[in-house]
C-alpha cells in the first residue's frame, strides 16, 4: 500500500469532513463542487483497492489480509451511500451524513495502512 496514496486519501477525507461541518454550521447542503471532490476521493479509493489487490496477489500479504481487503472493498461503498442518503434527506443535518462517511474513510484508511505495515515484518 502506498503511503503517498494513503496520505492523499486521508488528506482529502479530512478536508471533506471539515467542509461538511462548515456546511452544516452555515445551514447549507452539499454543493456540486463538494460532490466532485467526493468523486475524486472515490477514484482514489478505487485506485487504492486495485493496488492492494495487485500487491496481495503478487505475494505481499499483511497478517490480516482478509481484514485489509474487506476494508478496501467497504470503503468504495461508504461515500456513495453517504451522498445518496444526504441527497434523499432534505433536512439541515443531511450534510452530517457526508461528514460521517468521510471521517470513516479517514479512520479506515489509517487502519489499512497500519495493517499493511505488517507486510514483511
Amino acid at each position: 500500500m502506498s503511503s503517498i496514496l494513503s496520505g492523499a486519501v486521508i488528506a482529502v477525507g479530512l478536508v471533506s469532513s471539515i467542509w461538511s461541518v462548515v456546511l452544516f454550521a452555515r445551514a447549507r447542503r452539499a454543493s456540486n463542487v463538494m460532490l466532485l471532490v467526493l468523486l475524486g476521493l472515490e477514484l482514489l479509493l478505487l485506485i487504492q483497492l486495485v493496488i492492494g489487490i495487485v500487491r496481495v496477489a503478487g505475494g505481499e500479504r499483511p497478517e490480516e489480509t482478509a481484514t485489509f481487503l474487506s476494508y478496501a472493498a467497504s470503503l468504495l461503498l461508504l461515500l456513495p451511500a453517504g451522498v445518496f442518503w444526504s441527497a434523499a434527506d432534505k433536512s439541515r443535518t443531511s450534510v452530517l451524513v457526508i461528514f460521517i462517511a468521510c471521517f470513516a474513510v479517514v479512520v479506515m484508511t489509517a487502519r489499512m495502512f497500519q495493517i499493511w505495515s505488517t507486510v514483511g515484518g
